[in-house]
């Protein structure tokens, strides 16, 4: 009796354990705090995630004209996808599967597409930025702000 009550403790412990481990990194967590200068001078985009269970990408270009691109994935599914503040030239599509996000955001101002995962613990991102490389330093992540090694990166 006492080996199958310890089993039965080691179990619950273990689901418990491994289910904590698909939460969502706490990296990607609460928007970028980014000062109104940054903003103003830096075409940048900020991605993050909130207490609602929510993604945020969010462009913001302020000064000139840049075009913002990317494809988003998932091992899951999106949905709940809205779009906020997209003008003439602007798109989101979604793939049949709801596993795939392409983007295009253009000239000035600010754009933003908001989504939830489910079934899913990764989300990968490949950004541009005028149809090159979107420079990491002009990539926002989470409360603190920071910048993935390069273009294309995964949260987990």
């Amino acid at each position: 009796m006492k080996r199958l009550t310890g089993l039965f403790v080691m179990t619950c412990l273990l689901v418990t354990l491994s289910g904590t481990a698909f939460a969502w990194s706490d990296r990607s967590e609460g928007r970028p705090a980014q000062s109104l200068g940054q903003l103003m001078n830096i075409p940048s985009i900020s991605i993050w995630h909130d207490r609602k269970d929510e993604f945020h990408i969010k462009s913001a270009n302020l000064r000139n004209q840049h075009v913002f691109t990317g494809v988003i994935q998932t091992d899951g599914r999106f949905y709940n996808i809205n779009q906020k503040e997209l003008e003439n030239g602007d798109f989101v599509k979604v793939d049949r599967d709801h596993n795939t996000i392409r983007f295009r955001f253009t000239g000035r101002g600010i754009d933003e597409i908001n989504f939830n995962v489910k079934g899913g613990d990764t989300v990968k991102l490949d950004l541009y930025k005028d149809g090159h490389e979107m420079p990491s330093k002009d990539i926002f992540i989470g409360k603190k702000g920071w910048h993935p090694k390069d273009n294309k990166f995964n949260l987990k």
